[in-house]
């Protein structure tokens, strides 16, 4: 991030995959030791609901999701937030740990399985109602202050 740490970058791994449902991408972080797996669905969802271009193919979304997005502030989701998740997407597995992370383009919501995050969808800030914007405050908050050396002194 600065020139002092030429001796310990950060690197990310990213790849692209396809499947019958269709183009996903990992990213795997040696840091963290784990594997964050972006669904189809999750795409889908930052075309229509931060992007608002149809006209991009497929793997142009998912390189400016990648181009634009350093980093991200997460909670697990507590019983009193994870309305929050079910008012979002109906789709939801069974034995998953469940959370939120506010990033550059609004909130995704997901499952994590042990070191395996699973990214199942994205809102935008304007999508949240009152309520959700309070509870989430703290989370945009933490995000701003963990990012800023990343983004300045963009407000987000």
């Amino acid at each position: 991030m600065k020139r002092s740490d030429y001796h310990n970058p950060t690197i990310g791994v990213r790849c692209l995959y396809n499947r019958a449902e269709g183009l996903y991408a990992a990213v795997v972080s040696k840091e963290e030791g784990t594997t964050t797996i972006y669904p189809p669905h999750f795409f889908k969802r930052y075309r229509e609901r931060i992007v608002k271009d149809f006209s991009a193919s497929n793997e142009d979304i998912i390189n400016r999701y990648f181009s634009g997005t350093w980093g991200f502030a997460f909670t697990i989701l507590r019983k009193d937030i994870q309305s929050l998740y079910r008012s979002s997407e109906n789709e939801m597995q069974d034995g998953a740990e469940r959370f939120v992370c506010a990033m550059t383009d609004g909130y995704c919501f997901g499952e994590r399985y042990g070191k395996i995050y699973l990214m199942k969808t994205i809102v935008s800030e304007e999508m949240l109602f009152e309520s959700q914007k309070e509870v989430l405050s703290n989370l945009r908050k933490d995000f701003v202050k963990e990012n800023k050396e990343m983004y300045g002194n963009i407000n987000f």
